[in-house]
């Protein structure tokens, strides 16, 4: 409980900032965003990469969920093309319905249900759900539809590909390798990580919110319906269809993370590349609380 209130204060206190003061909140949320992304997610890498076994049944649970979520992501791009009304409103439809919220709900929720363990799996999910960075993947697709500002040479596309959270990744295979135990110097800086990641989040998702006046009618709902029932429940059963089919027990801390709502970072994104941030702004709400209110009654009741 005082969690979800501290996520509510830190989701409030983004609203009013960014209602008092818009010109301010804008490039903070960028900073922000920033910070975690080349301070906090290394952090976070370095752990998971260090205590997560590298065996065959790790390699062939990350193939399954990379399968499912190109499947999800190729469904919604098909959705968006049959139910959007514009090509602006097509990147929003395939943003909602192939990129769910890894990090700022995914770990800290990961983390409380399946411990250091569960969040390992977690950072390797949230890192390889595409193979490849999620937000190389995410930010072409905003751009394709967007503004057109899209990386045209291979130095942008290898700028977008090779991040830092990636370069960290390299970095703690080397270690391991190597055959150094940094196991007790990044377990107690990543659980307060975990722990903060989730006000600094909502602080942020506070911050890119359109505030402008909700003006959604009975189509607007149905068009978002597709991604939110497309990240909440179809994935899942894409991914244990997968189990199905190729006999191999795949991690619980998968299904739970390939259904969790749209991704934040999707807010941000529709911004910068001037894609309709109404509608990215009700999938991620409807999604976001559907999923919050399933998981804070299943821990209350199991």
């Amino acid at each position: 409980m005082l969690i979800a209130l501290l996520w509510i204060g830190s989701f409030a206190v983004g609203v009013l900032w960014q209602w008092r003061s818009p010109a301010s909140a804008e490039p903070w949320n960028r900073r922000i965003f920033n910070f975690y992304f080349h301070f906090f997610a290394p952090i976070v890498v370095l752990f998971a990469y260090t205590v997560v076994p590298a065996d065959s049944t790790t390699l062939i649970g990350l193939g399954a969920v990379i399968a499912a979520s190109y499947a999800v992501l190729g469904i919604g791009l098909l959705y968006a093309r049959a139910a959007a009304r514009d090509r602006g409103e097509q990147g929003v439809l395939a943003l909602g319905s192939g990129f769910t919220n890894t990090v700022t709900l995914g770990y800290p929720v990961v983390n409380a249900v399946f411990g250091p363990a569960g969040l390992a799996l977690q950072v390797l999910f949230a890192q390889f759900m595409y193979l490849i960075p999620i937000v190389s993947v995410s930010t072409a697709i905003a751009a394709h539809f967007g503004n057109g500002t899209r990386p045209r040479t291979w130095q942008g596309i290898v700028r977008q590909i090779v991040n830092v959270p990636l370069v960290f990744a390299v970095i703690a295979i080397t270690i391991r390798a190597a055959g150094v135990d940094i196991e007790p110097y990044v377990a107690r800086p990543t659980d307060w990580v975990v722990f903060l990641m989730g006000p600094i989040g909502f602080l942020e998702l506070g911050l890119a919110l359109p505030l402008d006046r909700v003006s959604h009618d009975i189509n607007d709902l149905w068009r978002a319906a597709g991604p939110i029932v497309l990240r909440l429940a179809i994935a899942p059963t894409i991914l244990f269809a997968i189990h199905l089919v190729i006999g191999v027990d795949i991690p619980t801390v998968y299904y739970l993370s390939i259904a969790m709502p749209a991704a934040f970072h999707t807010l941000i994104l529709a911004r910068v590349y001037g894609l309709p941030g109404q509608m990215m702004r009700l999938i991620v709400v409807i999604s976001s609380l559907i999923m919050i209110s399933v998981i804070f009654v299943g821990l209350s009741f199991f």
